[in-house]
């Protein structure tokens, strides 16, 4: 039986800076949060989308921001390692397979 299935997780990256909120109609702080879809066989995930977006802190209401400055500021991926990294050790298994049987015949 073979485990297939997609998921969602997502990170509030802390606060970015403080404006007003056309939705809450007062100057609130505005969040950094990231939002990313995966797929995975049995427990070996991998990233399939992920999206930043500034945010007012309260309502949750804001704009989509470009991949790349965020993450340049980022000091660490939140995205969690097994997550961003887990098809790494299905290709591993295979390659490891393939070289024992050849090694084997």
């Amino acid at each position: 039986m073979i485990i297939w299935g997609s998921g969602s997780g997502g990170a509030d990256l802390g606060t970015a800076q403080t404006q007003h909120c056309a939705t809450c109609e007062r100057k609130r702080p505005f969040n950094i949060f990231l939002q990313y879809k995966y797929a995975h066989l049995y427990y070996l995930r991998w990233v399939t989308k992920k999206t930043y977006h500034l945010a007012c802190e309260v309502c949750r209401r804001g704009s989509e921001m470009p991949a790349g400055p965020v993450e340049a500021n980022l000091g660490k991926n939140p995205i969690p390692f097994m997550t961003r990294f887990g098809w790494a050790f299905l290709v591993g298994f295979i390659v490891f397979a393939v070289l024992f049987a050849k090694l084997h015949k």
